[in-house]
Formats: structure tokens, sequence, C-alpha cells
């Protein structure tokens, strides 16, 4: 993985900013986002293949695909606003690949950027608003680790 763009320094500052605070005051599935977020970040820059100008990115989708399973396991299982929206933003990143497979003429770069980009920072963004306002002792009488 090559950081040779502003972008790709871009989205590691905010990745860092967003699952560090994720991580500092947010309880079990601010912690399981960030961690998956991370992975799923370090994964796709190992994945992606940037001589490919056209084309599917399969194991970049596949990746994208077990992130948005994560977030949709903790929306559904919480109570919390922000995974609902982090799972919106990421989907609308996955309606973007799937745009990019269907139609072969879409450059790739067009779904990296505003998938990877706009979208990612809008999911990473609700992540981090939903961690910043908790901070959460674990409570002896919770229900479940990710309420």
């Amino acid at each position: 993985m090559n950081f040779n763009h502003l972008y790709q320094w871009a989205s590691l500052v905010g990745l860092l900013i967003t699952t560090g605070a994720a991580l500092w005051r947010g309880g079990p599935p601010e912690r399981l986002a960030a961690v998956a977020m991370i992975l799923a970040w370090f994964a796709t820059g190992l994945f992606y293949k940037s001589h490919l100008w056209f084309g599917p990115q399969t194991p970049v989708f596949l990746v994208d695909m077990t992130l948005l399973g994560v977030l949709l396991f903790i929306a559904l299982r919480s109570d919390r606003w922000w995974p609902m929206w982090a799972c919106g933003f990421h989907g609308l990143t996955l309606f973007l690949t799937l745009a990019t497979l269907a139609d072969p003429k879409i450059p790739n770069r067009a779904s990296l950027i505003a998938g990877g980009g706009i979208f990612s920072y809008l999911a990473m963004t609700a992540l981090f608003l939903g961690s910043i306002r908790r901070r959460n002792p674990p409570s002896p009488d919770a229900a479940s680790p990710l309420t």
C-alpha cells in the first residue's frame, strides 16, 4: 500500500480520529465498528488493484460487504442511531461498486473517489458523532453487550 496521494493521507487521518474517538469514548457497538472500519480500510488498500482502470474489484467489494454486514449487525442489535446512518452511507458505497460491475465503462476510480471518499467520510462521521456523545462504562445489568 503506497501513500502517494493526499486523499490517502486524509482518509487515514480521518480513520484514526474517528476510530480513536470510538475506542476511547464509545461503548461496545462503537468499538466493534471502529475495529471493523480499521480492518476494512487496510484490507481495501491491500486488495485494491490500481492498475485496473475498468472492471470488477471483487476483493474490495467483498471487504465492503463484510463491513456492511458488521454495521448492519450493530444497527439491529443496539439502541444507537448512528449505525443506521453508517449502514446507509456504506450501502451507497456498495451501490456505486455494483454500478461499476454492471457497466464496465464506469472507471473504478469513480467509485473509489465517491464511495471510498465521500460516503466513507459520512459513515465515519456517523460513528464519530455517535462516539463522542457517549461515555459508557459497562453497566452490570446490561441486557446485551451491544446495547
